[in-house]
């Protein structure tokens, strides 16, 4: 178990970040807060001691990702209408988004989650490949692949529209 400064760190450190993966994962903003609850929550729990700032945001940040995916497999989520239809561009960006950006936000948001969370920890969170390999526990050259054809998909969504 975290001593309460740990958490109390954790979450004022990594709280933003977690949410912004948990709602490009999720696409919905109360699914989002939810998620964010849980991650940390599970943090608390967490009984191994995480050695070090990069390892405890690399292990936020997979807790996150595959508490998101749990939920886009539930038979809930599937059955659910998403009512909402947040504007995820202004979210993200904090509601300072042009035009250009939010085409960029939502050709993102169209991507299958597997590519959107590369290029989403990639470009808005600064990580490498190799890291985000590690982070993700894919292999080098299949992150690598998955990299390129989510680079494709986008540019060609963003030159269809």
């Amino acid at each position: 178990m975290h001593t309460q400064e740990e958490v109390i760190k954790a979450y004022e450190s990594y709280y933003n970040m977690v949410w912004k993966i948990c709602l490009t994962q999720l696409g919905n903003e109360h699914d989002a807060y939810d998620a964010v609850q849980e991650t940390f929550m599970r943090f608390i729990k967490c009984a191994k001691k995480l050695c070090g700032e990069e390892h405890k945001k690399a292990w936020l940040i997979r807790t996150a990702v595959n508490y998101c995916r749990d939920v886009m497999k539930s038979s809930w989520k599937k059955k659910r209408a998403d009512m909402e239809g947040v504007c995820l561009g202004a979210v993200i960006a904090d509601g300072s988004l042009g035009d250009e950006s939010r085409e960029v936000i939502n050709a993102l948001m169209e991507l299958p989650d597997k590519y959107r969370i590369i290029l989403y920890l990639y470009y808005y969170e600064g990580y490498t490949l190799k890291e985000i390999s590690h982070i993700l526990k894919v292999n080098d050259s299949t992150l690598r692949s998955r990299f390129a054809a989510a680079k494709k998909m986008m540019k060609e969504y963003l030159e269809n529209e």
